[in-house]
C-alpha cells in the first residue's frame, strides 16, 4: 500500500526535490517580478520529473502544458478578482490540476496523431496569449525570511507534492510544483506569472517532440535525451523572453511617462 501511494522516493525523486526547492528559494529572493515567473517556466523541474517517472514524452506531457496555464490564471483569478487568500487560492489550483490529470490519465489516447495534435494545440495557444495578453507593470518583492526557514519550508511543501506523482503519470512532468511556489512568492505579481506562461506553450512542444522523436527513434540515454531537449527549448524561449521584457519595459515606461 506504502508503495502504491509512493511513499518511497527514489534518487531521481530526490534530486527533483532539490532542485525545484533550489529554484523555489532563489524566486523567494529575486526581486523582479519577471524573474520569478522565469524560474517557474524553465523546463528543469519539467526535465528532472521526466527522469524521475522514465516514461517517453507523449500527448499527457503536452495536454499538462496547457494546464499548467490554466492553474496560474485559476490563483490570479481567485487571488485577485474572489478575494480568496493567496494560499487556499493555490491549493485550489493545484486541486484542480490533480483532478483533471487524475481523471484524464487513463483516457487520453498516446496516438502518435494525438501527440502532435496536443503539441500544436500548445503552440498556437501559446502564441495567441503571447500576442493577445496586457502588459502592467509588476510589484517588486522578495522574501524578508532568511534563507534558513525559507528553503525547509519550500522543501517540506515540494516533498509533500511530491507524493500524488504516480497518481499523475505523464502529466508530472508539468505539475505546477515549481509554479505553486513562485504563485506564492509572487503574489503581488501573479500577472507576471500568467504572461510567462505562452512562452512555454511556445517552446515546449518543440521541446517535447524532439525528446519524444529522439528517444523512440535512436534510443538515447534519458540524460542525454533531455540535454537536446534543453537546448531546443533555450533557443526559443530566449528570444521569446527578451521579447517580452521589452514589451514589459515600454509598458513600465509609458506608465511612468504618464506620471
Amino acid at each position: 500500500m506504502f508503495e502504491a501511494l509512493n511513499f518511497h522516493f527514489s534518487a531521481y525523486d530526490w534530486l527533483l526535490v532539490f532542485m525545484v526547492t533550489a529554484l523555489g528559494t532563489l524566486s523567494a529572493y529575486l526581486k523582479d517580478p519577471q524573474l520569478k515567473a522565469v524560474t517557474a517556466t524553465i523546463p528543469i523541474p519539467c526535465g528532472f520529473a521526466y527522469i524521475a517517472v522514465g516514461l517517453p514524452m507523449g500527448t499527457e506531457n503536452a495536454v499538462s502544458g496547457f494546464m499548467c496555464m490554466l492553474y496560474v490564471h485559476i490563483v490570479r483569478i481567485l487571488h485577485y478578482k474572489v478575494k480568496v487568500p493567496i494560499v487556499p487560492s493555490i491549493i485550489t489550483g493545484l486541486a484542480f490540476f490533480v483532478a483533471l490529470g487524475t481523471f484524464l490519465h487513463a483516457r487520453i489516447p498516446e496516438g502518435e496523431a494525438y501527440f502532435i495534435g496536443a503539441c500544436v494545440f500548445d503552440f498556437v495557444i501559446g502564441v495567441i496569449f503571447f500576442q493577445k495578453q496586457k502588459y502592467k507593470a509588476g510589484v517588486r518583492y522578495k522574501t524578508p525570511l532568511p534563507v534558513y526557514i525559507k528553503a525547509p519550508a519550500i522543501a517540506g511543501v515540494v516533498s509533500g507534492l511530491m507524493f500524488i506523482k504516480r497518481l499523475m503519470g505523464g502529466f508530472c512532468t508539468s505539475f505546477p510544483m515549481m509554479n505553486s511556489i513562485v504563485s506564492y512568492e509572487s503574489r503581488y505579481s501573479l500577472g507576471d506569472q500568467c504572461r510567462q506562461l505562452p512562452l512555454f506553450l511556445i517552446a515546449g512542444p518543440f521541446m517535447f517532440i524532439t525528446m519524444r522523436y529522439v528517444e523512440i527513434g535512436f534510443g538515447l540515454n534519458h540524460w542525454i535525451v533531455l540535454l537536446i531537449g534543453y537546448i531546443i527549448f533555450a533557443l526559443i524561449y530566449w528570444p521569446l523572453n527578451k521579447e517580452l521584457k521589452r514589451r514589459n519595459e515600454i509598458n513600465y515606461n509609458s506608465v511612468d511617462s504618464k506620471k
